[in-house]
């Protein structure tokens, strides 16, 4: 099983599409907030299932959701942009919320860095950026691939 994850694309449709043309065939593409009106562009470039999340820059806005519970591939997947855990200052109280909801996998974005961690048996993944990629590096997007038991994910610079 493949999921696309995106986030914080800021109205970067070129870069958007150019990731959601690379993601390819997957069986849904989570787009992590900060803009969320760019997830309804991926639904007219792809039949693959859309979930998107409100971003900060998104106050407001009905097309998303704050947090998202899902099941895919027999996984509990927890989604969210970030801003409401403070992942900023850490991932402690994203970590708690993940292990409330009894989530196997976690994505965030909001921070603009890309991150692959494995804590607590639980899969973390921020994609990274679509726009105003930080510290200095540049737009990223990411993949994680369910295999049975197996988690596996990559970060994967936007060329």
């Amino acid at each position: 099983m493949r999921i696309g994850v995106v986030s914080d694309s800021h109205g970067n449709l070129k870069s958007l599409e150019k990731a959601v043309n690379a993601i390819g065939n997957a069986a849904v593409i989570f787009h992590l907030g900060d803009y969320v009106e760019d997830a309804m562009a991926i639904k007219q470039w792809t039949d693959v299932p859309v979930i998107s999340l409100l971003g900060n820059m998104d106050f407001g806005n009905p097309n998303g959701h704050l947090l998202v519970k899902t099941q895919i591939a027999g996984k509990t997947i927890m989604a969210c942009h970030g801003h409401k855990y403070g992942v900023k200052s850490g991932l402690g109280t994203l970590y708690s919320k993940g292990k409330e909801e009894n989530a196997e996998i976690v994505l965030y974005g909001h921070t603009h860095v890309p991150v692959i961690k494995e804590t607590g048996g639980i899969f973390i993944m921020n994609p990274g950026a679509l726009a105003y990629a930080r510290p200095g590096g540049e737009e990223t997007y990411g993949i994680i691939s369910i295999d049975k038991n197996q988690i596996d994910g990559e970060i994967i610079p936007l060329k």
